[in-house]
């Protein structure tokens, strides 16, 4: 089952320690240090350098890349993540850089695949001889989707393994369209490739498939449908030396129809569902619980939402989760006031806030149709929580993900440090989880809870296996959504099929019930099919990307970063807040420059390979 997937991957790693670390990709290969007779002499130890080009995916896993710690929705307490977020940064000290490591995985997996044939074990039978290769290909194709998704253009290496002994190492970037070609005809070729699983199960869960190939090319599609990689006039002066533009500055509207086919394609084969819980008691039995359910897909193991995952069992992340005061590390990750706002009614299902009067993002822009108050109290039951208490206007009659997935002040955390323990969480000046108990206190006012798994306990420790997605189903619903809306065909009927999909799973009304007036105005469903991503992956990495490709990042990333006031001083053990504590307060200003929407290309790549150009503004 899983646990002997890991004890895989783990053992993997011990292969990958076979192959030099390098500082540029064309340094050295991996036959320099053991021969293709002594790697691929029994099936073990070829399995084991399958693996080995596998291991490199643990460089991606969620919360290890700047796409979950970095963005408007999050503060963290890491040094490393502020560098970045201020702006510290450079081509010659770049956060998070994976170019190096990314094309050392490349390099292995093309090693394996020109050597996999040599094993002479008869053990290693043609099928599964064959199912490798097929896997190590998308596993490739995987790597080179995560340098676009990162760098742009990207130097193709497809099959090669250079010469890295001459002038073979000098190589210019591909352009952003053939790299698109490229990888598209990898992943098609391996979705027809019998030998790629369907899907994968049992001990072979979290390996590749014909499911995950389908996934990814929908995802590089859209990626490279959008205004960021689609028509964009700032690009237009990255050029190779020898005069190629890298990318192309002339829109092409039927961009947008490939990444909606590949979705389409996805959907149609019905491996996947989201996870729906329903009531098995009361009012509304047999109805969508949608609080199980959205909680569900982060908790519940192999879920039919999952298309790739990352198994976390080390309970790092429910250790940064859990308060100080509850056995934890606390303010690991602190949601912002922006993210917040953002999340939709529950009885109108309307977004309350539209946006906001000042640059400082200060003043909400409030729908008057929403249902929202911001000030005042009400009693209100947290659905999360079962405790009727007086709440903050701001935190009553939101969405059913909202309380999935923030606690605010004025409630208690919802996992027990012991069996029946909750414990209340006090994150004003004073208290228990507020600054003057911890340097790890919540910055923002606010904690996560999306992510926690309700099994773990803090003190004394119980850890507990998780899944933490790569890419799930909501997804590819979702960029069929937005493809169809870019296309511009409004009547689409699958269009607000899959949308609605993902809304009432969510507890929400149809799209065109909360928005009527929405629903031949392109603008606005843009506008909408925007707020929606946000809200579903909040958390995920998912923002990150799409604000960047999008071109919204200098709106939405940029500037003042706000949480409610936690230097308000309370009165610990009353279990209520002061007033004061409920004040959209500055707790960060953030950078963000137009050079941000891509990463740059490491300055030590490009002093050794002159053909190597840098992107835009670094």
């Amino acid at each position: 089952m899983k646990s002997n997937y890991m004890k895989r991957i783990m053992f993997a790693a011990v292969a990958a320690l076979t192959m030099s670390s390098c500082d540029s990709f064309l340094d050295t290969s991996p036959e320099d240090l053991r021969s293709p007779d002594q790697i691929y002499e029994t099936y073990s130890s070829t399995q084991n350098a399958m693996f080995g080009v596998y291991s490199y995916i643990r460089d991606t896993y969620p919360f290890g890349m700047p796409d979950t710690y970095s963005t408007s929705d999050v503060d963290v307490a890491y040094t490393n993540v502020h560098t970045f977020d201020m702006g510290v940064w450079s081509a010659s000290s770049a956060q998070y850089d994976k170019w190096y490591t990314f094309y050392k995985a490349i390099r292995e997996a093309t090693y394996f695949l020109q050597n996999v044939d040599k094993c002479p074990d008869p053990r290693l039978t043609y099928d599964t001889r064959e199912q490798w290769k097929a896997e190590v290909r998308c596993v490739r194709a995987y790597y080179y989707a995560q340098l676009m998704r990162m760098y742009g253009p990207v130097i193709l290496l497809k099959d090669e393994q250079p010469d890295f002994t001459g002038t073979d190492i000098f190589r210019a970037r591909n352009t952003w369209d053939e790299c698109v070609e490229w990888i598209t005809d990898e992943f098609t070729d391996l979705i027809e490739n019998s030998a790629l699983p369907l899907k994968s199960e049992g001990e072979t869960y979290a390996r590749m498939n014909r499911g995950i190939a389908k996934a990814y090319l929908a995802r590089i599609l859209l990626q490279s449908a959008s205004p960021q990689f689609n028509g964009n006039p700032k690009y237009a002066n990255i050029r190779n030396a020898d005069g190629t533009p890298l990318f192309s500055t002339t829109y092409d509207k039927n961009k947008w129809e490939l990444a909606r086919q590949a979705a389409l394609s996805l959907i149609k084969d019905g491996n996947y569902d989201l996870v729906k819980v329903l009531y098995e008691s009361g009012a509304n039995m047999g109805e969508i619980d949608p609080y199980t359910s959205y909680k569900s897909v982060f908790t519940a193991s192999q879920n039919k939402e999952m298309i790739f995952s990352y198994l976390e069992d080390g309970g790092t992340i429910d250790k940064r989760l859990a308060p100080n005061s509850n056995g934890g590390w606390g303010g690991g990750y602190n949601p912002t006031q922006e993210i917040v706002d953002a999340y939709a009614m529950s009885e109108t299902g309307r977004f309350p806030i539209t946006g906001y009067a000042d640059e400082g993002r200060t003043t909400p822009i409030i729908d008057p149709e929403a249902g929202y108050k911001e000030a005042g109290y009400s009693q209100f039951t947290n659905p999360c929580e079962n405790k009727e208490r007086k709440t903050y206007n701001m935190f009553v009659g939101r969405e059913p993900r909202f309380y999935v997935s923030i606690v605010y002040g004025g409630m208690s955390w919802f996992i027990p440090k012991k069996a029946g323990e909750r414990i209340y969480l006090e994150m004003y000046k004073n208290g228990n989880n507020g600054p003057d108990a911890s340097h790890n206190h919540f910055s923002t006012g606010y904690n996560m809870a999306k992510l926690a798994m309700p099994e773990y306990e803090a003190s004394p420790t119980k850890n507990v296996k998780r899944e933490l997605p790569y890419i799930r189903y909501a997804e590819i619903l979702l960029n069929y959504v937005e493809a169809t809306i870019e296309v511009g065909d409004l009547k689409d009927p699958n269009m607000l099929t899959y949308w609605n999909a993902v809304r009432n799973r969510a507890g929400l009304k149809n799209i065109e019930e909360a928005y009527p007036e929405a629903m031949e105005d392109q603008d606005k469903l843009r506008e909408l099919i925007h707020r929606e991503r946000r809200v579903e992956f909040a958390f995920e990495g998912i923002n990150f990307y799409d604000c960047r490709r999008w071109l919204t990042a200098e709106a939405t990333e940029k500037g003042d970063i706000h949480g409610m006031n936690i230097q308000a001083i309370g009165t610990p053990g009353k279990e209520e807040y002061p007033d004061a504590f409920f004040q959209r307060t500055v707790i960060e200003k953030r950078v963000f420059t137009p050079s941000f929407y891509l990463f740059p290309i490491p300055q030590s790549a490009i002093n050794k390979n002159q053909d190597l150009v840098q992107n835009y503004k670094w």
